[in-house]
């Protein structure tokens, strides 16, 4: 997995068990949106493994960019339309606030 810090943010660091709120886009490889920017509040370790590992980088008001090997993402099923199966992921996730 690769992931930048683009903005670091302030505060703590969310930890393994966080509920986050996050504002995201999702691309693959080629470019293609497969989620458009959109708000998501859900705890950490029931995300994809990508997630999980990365956003405890950032801090509150952090943004990162995640590259996202398939096997920590949806790995050999598709979650959906336009994100096949295997397919290696790019993130770029601004973490809004965490809670522990």
């Amino acid at each position: 997995m690769y992931y930048s810090v683009i903005t670091p943010g302030t505060g703590a660091y969310p930890t393994a068990s966080s509920t986050v709120d996050v504002n995201y886009t999702g691309k693959l490889l080629n470019g293609s949106v497969f989620a458009p920017t959109s708000g998501l509040t859900a705890s950490l370790p029931g995300l994809i493994l990508g997630w999980q590992i990365g956003i405890p980088h950032i801090n509150d008001g952090g943004t990162i960019l995640l590259l996202i090997p398939s096997a920590l993402g949806y790995g050999t099923s598709s979650p959906g339309a336009g994100v096949p199966a295997n397919s290696v992921l790019v993130f770029t996730i601004n973490l809004v606030s965490f809670t522990n």
